[in-house]
């Protein structure tokens, strides 16, 4: 067993772990009599004993129903332990997935991480409970069946133990393939959860654009390399059990030829043939589950790399100082920045000395949404400085700095719960009467009054029971509930009409008041009412000042508003 797993999770499991061992062992020992236990049977069929008939029987009796309780009792542990410790590695992975830095994030696609988090924990956590509740069987096992094999025949004893380095050999020529498949299985199936989860929550644009004969081929492609995968694994699974059958079948031949000539020579009864293949059955099943554990250990090997990459990732680290007080300056000094190789920003400047709002204007992909990254620490600038308050943002601890910031893109978020969970979202020190009156200023509370539940109403998964445009309005009802010193919208009033539009932009100027609020923007509405327009071209502020005046002086800034305008 990987010691640093050992330590971090299944040692604290100890006092279960212990007896779930000891209950198999008991089970192990008790169950190891039932060969010895039939053979006497037969053997006092065979002599007409009554008497010693009816006291093996009974015997045989409380032996099987100490078995089955026994039994019982292990399932019910072993399944509690194995829920338990999954749910301990999950959790850990599931943390620390939302505290990598989005640089390693990146990395990553969606279903990849869920693959890792739900099926690469599970077979880890049964491969170590089955390889910690296997040793005491297979010691038991071993023992007890060494031992009456030794007794009842050591001819034949000699011809089973033949058996234990060729069914090594066997193992040790394989278990290199069984890795490659195994790790080649997991690459896929990272892929295939990635393409299912993009094509699904994609469905509406794969009709609109009707791609779904195309989705449905490539899907139809994905399967067909699914199959193939597994029936590799399948034919090299199958393939080893052959070569170990085949050989375990010429030694059976073998020890009941032996065993025929032992019992005409009258140097062994049929009862003790009965026994020593019962034995010789426990003893192959304890060898087989050592060479089972052993090959099974390169696909648990697969995992255990994929999910240590996670957890050895870097966190982001939440040291530095305190904000204490109200943001009223942004600065970015020639900041540079870009993803991988492709470089976003390139010597940003802009200066925010006070309260109040402000728009960032750029054709798609300029970096208007990568300065709310950098502003949020998602990322690191690689060359310049961005300064809060005139401290570097690095300084800041990250969480803290978060606390000052909120963020709103073109498409909320909401989590599984009602209408007034998603509002407050963990702040219990909103009251309800809070959250219906920034319902109220965002027109959203007379169609949330409309609902059977109202406010308790339940969001269905990514707000369908929600148009795009209440979306919207929901999620600026968060920025009037948060009230951050800086605000950051990321074309909040896309799927609004008129009366709607210049609503919001009224409590973006309200909250402007008292906040520094960047705003993304392509429609004229909230532009025209910010006190500065950052217009962003090549990766730099090419202009900047009021819209009226940009306007009139800057070519390329009126050419975005003049089919709005």
């Amino acid at each position: 067993m990987n010691i640093e797993l050992y330590q971090k999770y299944f040692r604290k499991n100890n006092k279960g772990l212990v007896l779930l061992i000891l209950i198999i062992g008991v089970g192990t020992v008790v169950n190891g009599l039932n060969p010895y236990i039939y053979g006497k049977i037969i053997d006092s069929i065979s002599g007409k004993n009554i008497i010693i008939l009816k006291k093996w029987l009974l015997c045989l009796g409380i032996v099987l129903i100490v078995t089955l309780i026994l039994e019982t009792v292990e399932s019910l542990i072993g399944n509690w332990l194995t829920n338990i410790i999954e749910n301990q590695i999950k959790n850990d992975l599931f943390a620390h997935i939302t505290i990598m830095e989005c640089k390693n994030l990146d990395i990553y696609e969606e279903g990849e991480l869920f693959n890792k988090i739900e099926f690469d924990a599970e077979n880890i956590v049964s491969y170590y409970l089955d390889f910690v509740t296997s040793i005491l069987m297979i010691v038991f096992n071993l023992g007890i069946s060494v031992y009456f094999i030794l007794n009842i025949s050591k001819k034949l004893a000699a011809i089973t133990f033949i058996t234990i380095p060729v069914l090594y050999l066997i193992n040790f020529i394989f278990h290199r393939k069984v890795y490659l498949i195994n790790q080649k299985i997991r690459q896929f199936t990272d892929k295939y959860y990635s393409f299912l989860n993009d094509s699904l929550s994609e469905i509406i644009s794969i009709k609109t654009f009707g791609l779904e004969k195309d989705i449905s081929k490539l899907y139809n492609e994905y399967l067909k390399e699914k199959m193939c995968l597994f029936l590799k694994s399948i034919v090299l699974s199958k393939g080893i059990g052959v070569i170990r059958g085949s050989f375990g079948n010429t030694i059976n031949v073998i020890i009941l030829f032996v065993a025929g000539l032992l019992i005409i020579a009258g140097n062994m009864t049929i009862g003790m043939l009965v026994s020593f293949s019962s034995y010789m059955e426990k003893f192959f099943e304890a060898v087989s589950k050592i060479m089972e554990l052993n090959l099974n250990k390169q696909q648990v090997m697969v995992c255990y790399e994929r999910i240590k990459d996670i957890l050895d990732s870097e966190q982001e680290e939440n040291k530095g100082i305190i904000l204490e007080r109200p943001v009223q300056k942004i600065e970015f000094n020639q900041v540079v920045f870009g993803y991988n190789d492709n470089l976003v920003l390139k010597e940003m400047w802009i200066s925010i000395t006070k309260t109040g709002l402000y728009s960032l204007v750029g054709s798609n992909g300029c970096g208007k949404s990568t300065i709310f990254k950098l502003l949020e620490r998602f990322y690191e600038c690689k060359d310049g400085e961005i300064e809060i308050n005139q401290v570097p943002i690095n300084k800041y601890s990250v969480l803290n700095l978060r606390s000052h910031i909120v963020y709103i893109s073109k498409k909320p978020f909401f989590l599984q719960g009602t209408i007034m969970d998603n509002l407050k979202l963990g702040q219990n020190e909103i009251s309800d009467l809070e959250v219906i009156e920034a319902c109220k200023k965002v027109g959203i509370h007379s169609d949330i009054q409309k609902l059977k539940k109202g406010y308790y109403e339940l969001i269905e998964s990514g707000g369908e029971n929600f148009s795009s445009g209440q979306k919207q309005k929901l999620g600026f009802a968060r920025v009037l509930l948060k009230k951050a010193d800086i605000v950051l919208l990321d074309e909040v009033t896309s799927d609004l009409d008129g009366e709607a539009e210049r609503q919001i932009c009224n409590q973006m100027e309200e909250i402007a008041k008292k906040a520094i609020v960047l705003n993304i923007a392509h429609k004229p509405e909230s532009i025209r009412r910010s006190e500065k327009v950052f217009f962003i071209q090549g990766g730099k502020i090419a202009a900047e000042g009021t819209h009226k005046m940009l306007m009139k002086n800057c070519v390329d800034y009126k050419k975005i508003f003049t089919s709005d305008i």
